[in-house]
């Protein structure tokens, strides 16, 4: 277990690559492609960020063993607390939330407008500043041993 744990900076630059790939280029490019209209690429959209909620919640888990498992330092501690706090938000709250508006929209209706949205976005930019702040601590870390 020691062993996994020294090399948590594994999975917290894995991390930050999926979110980068998905939330900032697979979104972003799919909206722009011509013959993918709206409802369907909401329904894409739906299953992708699903199926990587999934993973960070994995992800996360193994973040808090890491973090109380061997580490004292704040800013990991932090920073894990901080991650994981975002993954609980999103997975509870926010991912739901935009499904259901997602879901109006794929039936046809108009829904009102919400802040939602933005505040996934700036919670997805907070998470990946904050998973490579703490990779690079953790690598940090691993070398001072």
């Amino acid at each position: 277990m020691k062993k996994l744990v020294n090399y948590g900076f594994v999975i917290s630059f894995i991390w930050v690559g999926f979110v980068l790939s998905i939330s900032f280029m697979e979104a972003w490019v799919k909206f722009r492609a011509d013959s993918l209209d709206l409802p369907t690429a909401l329904d894409v959209g739906r299953h992708v960020f699903g199926a990587l909620n999934n993973v960070e919640r994995l992800f996360s888990v193994f973040l808090m063993v890491v973090v109380f498992y061997q580490f004292t330092d704040k800013v990991v501690v932090g920073l894990g607390i901080l991650i994981f706090t975002i993954v609980v938000a999103q997975s509870g709250y926010l991912l739901p939330e935009l499904n259901e508006h997602a879901q109006l929209i794929m039936q046809g209706m108009q829904p009102q407008k919400s802040a939602v949205h933005m505040t996934y976005v700036v919670m997805e930019v907070l998470k990946v500043v904050s998973l490579f702040v703490l990779g690079m601590r953790q690598v940090k870390l691993f070398k001072m041993n």
